[in-house]
């Protein structure tokens, strides 16, 4: 009745990248005032994973896998447009 549950079964990793990476980018994008170089190198690494992970789970035969790996190749591609707009409009 009572089955103990690892901590696999509490935490997926295919929901990893939408508790890590998007807040930090959505973070880093509201943030008023210029990048310090680790906030960039965050946000470039942000986007970086979110690139891995979608094409990692597009890969997968599953549904459910595929589409989560589009939505983060298209928020990659949102936050990579979205921080070269910023970049080019603060210089």
């Amino acid at each position: 009745m009572f089955k103990e549950k690892k901590w696999g079964d509490w935490v997926n990793p295919l929901y990893l990248p939408l508790f890590t990476a998007i807040p930090i980018d959505l973070w880093l994008i509201i943030k008023k005032g210029p990048y310090a170089s680790v906030e960039l190198s965050m946000y470039i690494i942000a986007i970086l994973f979110l690139i891995y992970s979608g094409a990692v789970e597009t890969s997968q035969e599953e549904v459910k896998h595929r589409v989560f790996g589009y939505i983060y190749l298209v928020s990659a591609l949102v936050f990579g447009a979205v921080g070269l707009m910023l970049w080019l409009g603060n210089s």
